[in-house]
């Protein structure tokens, strides 16, 4: 569901913290199953002992040289008496072989396992000895007829790094790939069951408590259908007395009203005879007559008529005026 947006551990754990805030708890464990991430880390990311969910392997790190490489698992293993030494050999190695120092660097290659072939190795020689010297196997558990022997095998130092050197070659990508998601589909189905199995157990109690909110719904249904029937029947069986003094109620509001309006509509025409009268009552304004300035007038013909003119007379007047 998520290889699109998560590459490595680092967006891993991103993811995981968000899952984790958000408290989507089974979005979390499905993320921890694909990642193969081990079950205690899982349940202790989510009850916040642990910071991240998941460590940053060495395979998804960057490393300049196989002996940088081969350090950093020298010092996370911390076995001084055998790893040390075989990691020595092999930091030698890549120093004289180039090719070999690629080997070494490949992602899924990684020291851990180098000494668990290096063991597995050792034992199916013993094995091979104890069955040349005791007899074969007699029964599937490993056990042989004479269980109570002691049996030890040396081993040369050149045939370990021998086995170390035979680990490098091999080409185990695919077949490590296939292991992987082998143990990532059964850490899926395994907590598919689980997530089942939580189902079945929850249903037959949500069943229940839907069958109790659906009967407790029914019935306050039912209650409340019945208190509306019973007012109405309640309302239908007025006793007479209260219907007619309701009714008295009704026709006295009514005719205040009426009472009401008549008052308005009085008061309303007497200001209108009022403002009429007022209106009539108001006296008209005089026209002022023109008071005369002294400025001589025009006689018809267009002359000016002076005082002396008229002091003079009228022939005085006509003089005047020619002049």
């Amino acid at each position: 569901m998520y290889e699109k947006v998560i590459h490595n551990t680092e967006e891993l754990n991103a993811m995981a913290v968000h899952l984790r805030m958000a408290h989507n708890f089974s979005e979390l464990r499905l993320l921890a199953a694909e990642w193969l991430v081990p079950e205690q880390d899982l349940e202790d990311f989510i009850s916040g002992k642990r910071f991240l969910l998941a460590e940053i392997p060495m395979s998804e790190r960057n490393y300049v040289s196989a002996a940088e490489k081969l350090r950093e698992e020298m010092w996370h293993l911390k076995d001084q008496l055998f790893t040390d030494l075989v990691a020595q050999y092999l930091i030698g190695r890549a120093k004289e072989d180039i090719l070999f120092g690629f080997r070494v660097l490949k992602k899924q290659k990684s020291l851990q396992k180098c000494m668990d072939y290096i063991m597995k190795q050792a034992y199916q020689m013993a094995e091979k000895e104890r069955e040349k010297k005791f007899g074969k196997k007699q029964d599937p558990k490993g056990r042989t007829g004479n269980q109570n022997q002691a049996f030890g095998l040396g081993i040369a130092e050149t045939k370990v790094y021998q086995w170390a050197e035979e680990y490098y070659a091999l080409e185990d990508e695919v077949k490590e790939a296939k292991e992987q998601a082998k143990e990532r589909k059964k850490r899926l189905n395994a907590l598919k069951r689980k997530e089942e199995h939580r189902k079945n157990a929850e249903s037959p109690k949500k069943a229940a408590k839907d069958t109790a909110q659906k009967t407790k719904a029914a019935a306050e249904q039912a209650a409340g259908k019945k208190q509306t029937a019973e007012q109405s029947q309640t309302a239908g069986k007025k006793h007479p007395t209260e219907q007619k003094r309701a009714a008295q109620k009704m026709q006295a509001a009514e005719q205040k009203q009426s009472e009401e309006q008549k008052q308005t509509a009085g008061k309303n025409q007497a200001a209108e005879q009022k403002q009429t009268a007022e209106q009539k009552e108001i006296p008209e304004t005089p026209v002022m007559e023109k008071e005369p300035t002294g400025e001589p007038e025009a006689d018809l013909y267009g002359r000016q008529i002076t005082v002396f003119d008229l002091l003079a007379g009228p022939d005085a007047a006509s003089k005047g005026g020619k002049e």
